[in-house]
C-alpha cells in the first residue's frame, strides 16, 4: 500500500498521478457518451424519422449529431482539465486567462456550425416549395435567401465572440452605423438596385424564360440577381439591366399573354358586290368558328370603310397560344383559307391604283 502510494502521489509535469487518472477516466467517460449519443441518434431517432420523411434524415442527423457530438467532446476536455486543478500561474500566464476564452471560442464555433446545419434543413424546406411553384424566380430567390441568413448569422457569431474577448462591440456598430451611412451616400445606385431586386422577387413581373420589354430593351430573362437582370435580346446580345430599372420603367410581359392577337385590314375591290361582301364576311366567320385554334369568346369580321382604293373588311381574332411561332402558322392557315374564298366567291383583291382620264381639246 505504502509503494502505491507513493506511485500515486508523484507528479509528473507538477501533476499528480492521481490526477493525471482522473483526467484520462474523464477523457474515456466523455468518448462513451459520445458514441452511445451517435447510437441512440442512428438507431432510435432514424427509425422515428425514416418512417415520416427518409430524405431529411441525413439533414437532421447531421444538424444533431456533428454538432453535438462536438460539444460533448468539448464539456468533456474542459471538465478534464478543470480537474487537474492547474495552478492559477505557470510563468507569467494565467490559467485561467488562457483556457476561459478558448472555451468560448469553441463553444461559439459550435453553435454556429449548428444554426448552419438548422438552416440547411431550413433551405430543404424552401427548395420543396419553390419546386411546388410555377414561377422560376423561386428558384433563384432560394439561394439568395440562404446565403443572406448565412452571411447575418456569421456576422452575428463574430460580434458574440469579439464582445466576449473583451472588445467594445457597441461602439464598434455604431462606428459601422456611421460608416454604413456614409457607404449608403456613396452608393445609392447600389442600394436602388438591391431595392429593386426586392420588387422583382416579392410582385414576380416575370420569371425566367419570360419575353419581356423595360424601356428600349426587348429579350427573354436569362438571370436575376440582387443587383442586376440579364436579358438576352432577339439578336443573341446579352444586356445586363439595372433592377432599380424596374422601379422606374413599366415592365411589358408578353410571355403573360393569355392568347395572341391577329388584327389586319383585308382590302377588295371596288368592282365587288354588295352580296360577295356578305358572302366574304359570312365566310370568314365561318372560318375562324370551325377553327379551334381560335378563341371564339370575342372576334370581329366587319365592311368598316370605302378605302381610297379598297373596300376594307376589318379582322380582329385571338390565336389561344401564346408561342409566337405557333401563332405565325395559325395566321397563315387563316391568310390561305382566305385566299381559297375568295377563289371560291370570285372576289378579288384590291391593289393600289389610280385612274388617268386625258381629255382632248379642238376635236384632235
Amino acid at each position: 500500500m505504502t509503494l502505491i502510494s507513493e506511485i500515486l502521489n508523484q507528479t509528473l509535469f507538477g501533476v499528480s498521478i492521481i490526477k493525471l487518472g482522473f483526467f484520462f477516466i474523464i477523457i474515456f467517460i466523455t468518448f462513451l457518451l459520445k458514441s452511445i449519443f451517435f447510437y441512440i441518434v442512428d438507431k432510435k431517432i432514424a427509425i422515428l424519422v425514416r418512417k415520416t420523411k427518409p430524405e431529411l434524415f441525413d439533414l437532421l442527423s447531421n444538424a444533431i449529431k456533428n454538432p453535438t457530438g462536438y460539444l460533448i467532446l468539448l464539456q468533456g476536455f474542459y471538465l478534464a482539465i478543470l480537474s487537474l486543478q492547474l495552478p492559477e500561474k505557470i510563468g507569467q500566464f494565467e490559467i485561467a486567462l488562457i483556457i476561459r476564452p478558448i472555451y468560448i471560442l469553441f463553444i461559439s464555433f459550435i453553435l454556429l456550425y449548428f444554426i448552419f446545419k438548422i438552416i440547411d434543413i431550413i433551405a430543404y424546406y424552401l427548395y420543396q416549395e419553390a419546386k411546388k411553384s410555377e414561377s422560376a424566380l423561386d428558384d433563384q430567390l432560394v439561394p439568395l435567401l440562404v446565403k443572406s441568413l448565412r452571411i447575418l448569422v456569421t456576422t452575428i457569431g463574430i460580434l458574440f465572440i469579439l464582445q466576449n474577448f473583451g472588445y467594445n462591440v457597441t461602439s464598434l456598430i455604431a462606428g459601422l452605423g456611421l460608416g454604413g451611412l456614409a457607404f449608403a451616400l456613396a452608393a445609392q445606385n447600389t442600394v436602388s438596385n438591391l431595392f429593386g431586386s426586392i420588387t422583382i422577387f416579392s410582385d414576380k413581373p416575370f420569371q425566367l424564360g419570360d419575353w419581356i420589354q423595360v424601356g428600349d430593351i426587348e429579350g427573354t430573362v436569362e438571370d436575376v440577381g440582387f443587383r442586376t437582370t440579364r436579358v438576352r435580346r432577339f439578336d443573341q446580345a446579352l444586356v445586363t439591366v439595372p433592377n432599380s430599372q424596374f422601379i422606374n420603367t413599366g415592365v411589358i410581359n408578353y410571355s403573360a399573354m393569355k392568347k395572341r392577337r391577329i388584327s389586319f385590314n383585308l382590302m377588295i375591290s371596288y368592282e365587288t358586290s354588295a352580296n360577295k361582301i356578305n358572302e366574304v364576311v359570312a365566310g370568314i366567320k365561318k372560318i375562324i368558328e370551325e377553327n379551334e385554334k381560335f378563341d371564339h369568346s370575342y372576334y370581329i369580321v366587319r365592311f368598316t370603310e370605302f378605302g381610297a382604293y379598297s373596300l376594307n373588311i376589318f379582322i380582329y381574332c385571338f390565336a389561344s397560344t401564346t408561342d409566337w411561332a405557333e401563332s405565325l402558322r395559325i395566321k397563315e392557315e387563316l391568310n390561305i383559307k382566305i385566299m381559297q374564298l375568295f377563289e371560291e366567291l370570285g372576289v378579288e383583291f384590291s391593289f393600289p391604283s389610280q385612274a388617268v382620264y386625258y381629255s382632248r381639246k379642238g376635236g384632235n
